[in-house]
């Protein structure tokens, strides 16, 4: 009797700790998922009806601050429509796809614009730089001057200069022209919906995990495409989902990248 009653104090202060761990650890989980802000970016625009359906949604949409969220559009210049010059320009796997232009469709990248999202280059024909004839100084001081002319003509001047490579190709050529012309390189976290087929909910899983992942000192930047079903048709529910989860929608600020 004398040693079940010494044994009580030592598990009450065992359970005692093992309430304190769980009490402290919650906290902290939930502190970690709320405050992680993410932002959002877009590429391979404009286009007619799926570039409009992102905007409306955008609209939609609350920052945490209340107002609607502004992102981050990187826009082509002039890619390609006939289906040999893709084979020029476009990495191999995406020489079917329909991606979008400010010479083709300036109305829509003055709306966007407009809405005060921030429009950045993706270069003028969505070059793969991997391509050993776009891969020389020549070509890719092309890809950006020719975009700056086109855009110019089209929103006039500005001094943003943000340039994400397509396909995410930082090779020495894109690095040094942008360093050269004063650009500032965005890369980002690639959600997943150009994969063939994709479904909304894997998106939703992949958004989810790359934010709960997440531990860096700065927002997270999600690149969507704006030509891609998954993204036009239901980016709300997508980043309405993130929101529930707790993840903190903020306006697309490359000074905070």
């Amino acid at each position: 009797m004398k040693h079940s009653i010494c044994l009580i104090p030592l598990i009450a202060s065992l359970m005692s700790g093992c309430m304190i761990g769980l009490d402290a650890g919650y906290p902290r989980e939930q502190t970690i998922t709320r405050s992680v802000e993410f932002m959002l970016s877009f590429d391979d625009g404009p286009r007619p009806n799926t570039t409009e359906r992102v905007l409306d949604m955008l609209a939609t949409l609350k920052a945490t601050d209340g107002t609607p969220v502004k992102a981050g559009f990187f826009l082509l210049a002039d890619a390609p429509d006939e289906f040999w010059q893709r084979w020029i320009y476009y990495a191999p796997y995406e020489l079917w796809s329909d991606k979008g232009s400010i010479a083709k469709y300036p109305t829509i990248a003055v709306r966007i614009q407009r809405a005060g999202h921030i429009i950045g280059n993706h270069s003028t024909h969505h070059a793969w730089f991997r391509w050993p004839w776009l891969d020389t100084p020549e070509a890719v001081l092309s890809e950006f001057t020719e975009w700056e002319a086109i855009s110019q003509r089209v929103l006039g001047i500005s001094n943003v200069r943000l340039f994400r490579p397509p396909n995410l190709i930082l090779n020495t050529n894109v690095r040094e022209t942008a360093n050269r012309l004063g650009y500032r390189v965005v890369m980002g976290e690639s959600v997943g919906d150009t994969i063939p087929g994709i479904t909304v909910d894997v998106v939703k899983q992949r958004t989810q995990s790359i934010l709960a992942a997440w531990n860096r000192p700065y927002p997270c930047l999600l690149i969507f495409h704006d030509n891609r079903p998954t993204t036009y048709r239901h980016l709300d529910e997508i980043v309405g989902s993130l929101q529930q989860q707790g993840f903190r929608l903020v306006h697309f600020d490359p000074k905070r990248l």
